[in-house]
């Protein structure tokens, strides 16, 4: 019995290494819960930490661990809530608020705080509001914030104004139940809605009138002769593009045909050369001959001007003569075709 007891009795050697183990195993599993404590702690369980002092009426809501806040930033958290044994009101209750020294720089020696929360009914922290501070110094450590309570509801609410909205969500309830709008007939009545869908009738009917098939319009969604009207002019126009292209015709003859290009073409210039040569002529390279011209157009309206300055074109005695003469010899010959016999006798005598 003492041979196998002896047998399963760890040596010395391996209660020494179980001992090592055991101490690595806590010294890891402290090395972790520090982590977890520093992380859980945002980072700033090893960082250096200014106390603050604030005096408020009431310190409903909060709590210490409450958080801290500058402008919505996290800066720290309240240390301790405590009664201050002053007899004014707005200082019954001292709160130590511990803030990160980095953030002691950000905030003015004139900046006030407030009891804040973000909803109705949530958790309740320290608001720092730095925002409307002027003062260029940070505030100091151990020093005192100014606190600012919330501003009353009912004193910053226009009653007067509320009364008469109310009044006049009540009047448009009103004319809703009573249908003095459109909204309210809708909903009292169906006149509107009547109206409504004989507007929707009247419409779907014009849309049939348009789309029937003896409307122009209809005819061109339900026929093909818009279609037609439109391809027979491009098929045309393709049939003489091919007959062009395959050589029927004068045109494509004139085209394809070297020799009738050449024809044309020496008719072409039979006919710039007249023309090129009658812009050589002296009438249009000189200016001798349009003086010539020209004289002979002055001398001719002259002379026209000289023909209408004389009696016979200026005085209406010679034409007086010459009417009363023509009148005279129509006179005569009227009385000879008459009776020619008594000139005859005048010839005898």
């Amino acid at each position: 019995m003492l041979a196998v007891q002896s047998e399963w009795m760890p040596s010395a050697r391996q209660v020494s290494w179980a001992k090592i183990r055991i101490a690595a195993v806590a010294i890891a599993a402290f090395a972790i819960l520090s982590v977890l404590v520093y992380l859980l702690g945002a980072g700033t369980l090893f960082e250096e930490k200014s106390t603050l002092l604030l005096y408020v009426p009431d310190a409903t809501g909060l709590s210490a661990g409450s958080l801290v806040r500058a402008n919505g930033v996290d800066v720290g958290k309240v240390k301790s809530i405590s009664l201050s044994g002053s007899a004014q009101p707005d200082r019954v209750v001292k709160l130590a608020l511990t803030v990160e020294r980095e953030y002691l720089g950000a905030i003015p020696a004139d900046a006030f705080a407030q009891i804040n929360s973000d909803t109705a009914i949530g958790d309740r922290f320290v608001d720092i509001d730095t925002t409307q501070s002027k003062s260029p110094t940070p505030v100091m450590e151990n020093s005192e914030l100014a606190f600012k309570p919330q501003q009353d509801l009912l004193k910053t609410l226009d009653i007067q104004q509320f009364a008469d909205q109310l009044r006049s969500v009540a009047s448009l309830l009103d004319d809703l139940e009573q249908g003095r709008n459109a909204a309210g007939q809708l909903l009292v009545s169906d006149e509107l809605y009547v109206g409504i869908r004989r507007e929707l009738g009247d419409f779907k009917r014009q849309i049939e009138k348009v789309a029937s098939k003896t409307n122009p319009v209809g005819s061109m969604l339900y026929t093909d002769q818009f279609y037609r009207q439109i391809r027979q002019p491009l098929v045309e126009l393709d049939q003489r593009l091919a007959d062009l292209q395959a050589g029927h015709g004068q045109l494509a003859e004139l085209l394809t045909d070297n020799a009738k290009f050449a024809q044309l073409r020496s008719d072409l210039v039979s006919i710039r050369r007249p023309i090129e040569n009658f812009g050589k002529s002296s009438f249009l390279a000189s200016d001798e001959q349009f003086k010539d011209w020209s004289r002979g157009l002055v001398a001719l309206i002259q002379g026209v001007d000289s023909f209408n300055r004389t009696p016979v074109m200026s005085s209406s005695e010679f034409y007086d003569n010459l009417n009363g003469f023509a009148t005279e010899l129509r006179e005569r010959v009227k009385e000879f075709r008459q009776d020619p016999r008594k000139f005859l006798r005048i010839g005898r005598l």
